[in-house]
């Protein structure tokens, strides 16, 4: 058994934003890994696909959207969406004060070498 308190996570920097890994393939098996994304006021992720990978996502705070091919599919915590593989997917959070937080269960990852950024939105 592994517990994790999402409120008291170290956060690592990443193209800007930052993300805590809360389960890994050790605790998962198969290439999974479980993450905690942080973005702050603003901001957003960019545009990118992932040719292997698989991700599930889950808004766990703040206010944001996520969007896959464009379309906005994801705006609360009520909200869980799977995007394959060649999906285009970004992360914007509508907030000017707050971070927003969602999770991401990742399949199939093949690590680094996976993400694609695209240069305009479609």
């Amino acid at each position: 058994m592994k517990k994790v308190n999402l409120s008291k996570q170290d956060f690592q920097e990443r193209e800007g934003y930052e993300r805590a890994v809360l389960f890994d393939s050790v605790d998962l098996g198969g290439n999974t890994k479980v993450q905690l994304m942080k973005l702050g006021p603003a901001m957003s992720i960019r545009p990118h696909y992932h040719n292997a990978r698989t991700e599930c996502f889950r808004i766990v705070s703040g206010i944001g959207e996520i969007k896959i091919n464009g379309e906005i599919v994801a705006t609360s915590p009520d909200d869980m969406v799977l995007c394959q593989p060649g999906e285009v997917h970004e992360f914007v959070n509508r907030s000017d004060s707050e971070a927003l937080q969602f999770l991401v269960i990742r399949t199939n990852d093949p690590e680094e070498n996976d993400m694609n950024w695209v240069k305009e939105n479609i």
